[in-house]
């Protein structure tokens, strides 16, 4: 432990670099994650942390929180702490990582933690042991591009493969686009899902601030366009060997053809075209949902794709617990902004 140090301002080269090394996709983790963060909501805070062992980088772990009232609010982490798993002194690494994380949080008045681990590292031990309680399940919803377009092909459901070919016979086509006029486009069909389904996802500023601060040929959206008119798109991002679908939505007015169904596909067949062996397509509760649940009909959906579940630990630590009432406040005051914003 003698040998390990954590520095805070690790050079973006640095940090990617190690990352790309130890995972097959990470985009929360990249650096260009927290700049975009920054961006997007000028309130949030980014915290970079790496462990070092000498010269070497063994060890990373970024986070955002946002300010209000002087504190520091919820601080999440997705996927990290990143380390060599294979690694004998993975888990000092993984420690101290942590105890510089609550350093941080204590310095900066932050009042808890929420960090999302997949269950495969089988870090659950380490967590516990630094204070951090389990307090759910989430399960990442991927589908294995490995093999190629006619194994995808043949291990999607019969359904699926139905309504792709319907929706080619109706001439929906698929396009990828870079043009900000189509990132506005696609933007208007998230806010109609949004309006559809009752929920919120990334605002504006988020996807623009994708589209400044990521590296272009790794960032696009994908649109569906029928008689004209593009009726479905998905906002993507590439990271290793993964596409992310970040956001999706469409116009109620082109379902009848099936234009989600062939739009995900045409993403496919080009991230395999592209060499990448993974499509990410966001988070499914643990369990499951069942039928007849409200998150039915999206699973339904999801799970024709033959992806594969992989599960999140979420750990929790409260670093000021007194302040529980803060966080509620900001909570409070989140709900009347998104009611407003839904107007």
């Amino acid at each position: 432990m003698s040998d390990f140090h954590v520095v805070e301002d690790l050079p973006s080269g640095s940090w990617n670099s190690f990352l790309e090394k130890h995972t097959n996709g990470n985009f929360e983790q990249c650096f260009e994650s927290g700049e975009i963060s920054r961006r997007a909501f000028p309130r949030t805070k980014v915290v970079r942390l790496a462990c070092m062992c000498e010269r070497e980088v063994i060890g990373i772990l970024q986070g955002t929180y946002s300010k209000y009232f002087g504190f520091g609010m919820t601080l999440g982490v997705m996927r990290a702490p990143v380390v060599n798993l294979k690694d004998e002194l993975f888990t000092q690494t993984v420690e101290t990582l942590l105890k510089a994380l609550e350093d941080h949080a204590k310095r900066n008045r932050v009042i808890e933690a929420r960090i999302f681990v997949p269950q495969a590292w089988g870090v659950d031990k380490i967590f516990s042991s630094m204070g951090y309680s389990p307090i759910g399940m989430l399960n990442e919803y991927v589908v294995d591009l490995e093999n190629g377009v006619d194994t995808l092909w043949k291990s999607i459901s019969h359904n699926k493969r139905r309504n792709i070919k319907k929706a080619l016979s109706q001439g929906v086509e698929v396009f990828e686009s870079r043009k900000k006029e189509e990132l506005l486009t696609f933007y208007s069909m998230l806010r109609a899902a949004e309006e559809r389904a009752g929920f919120s996802s990334y605002p504006l500023s988020w996807f623009e601030a994708v589209w400044e601060i990521y590296p272009a040929d790794l960032s696009k959206v994908f649109l569906a366009e029928w008689n004209g008119k593009a009726i479905s798109g998905v906002f993507t991002v590439m990271h290793g060997k993964t596409v992310f679908a970040l956001a999706a939505g469409s116009f109620s007015e082109g379902w009848k053809v099936r234009p989600n169904d062939v739009l995900h596909w045409k993403v496919m067949e080009w991230a395999c075209q592209k060499s990448y062996s993974r499509y990410h397509m966001g988070f499914v509760h643990e369990p499951p949902p069942t039928e007849g649940s409200s998150s039915w009909g999206i699973w339904r959906w999801k799970r024709e794709w033959n992806g594969n579940l992989e599960k999140l630990q979420i750990f929790h630590k409260f670093f000021k617990p007194k302040y529980k009432l803060v966080l509620e406040a900001k909570r409070l005051a989140e709900k009347g902004y998104n009611f407003y914003r839904s107007l």
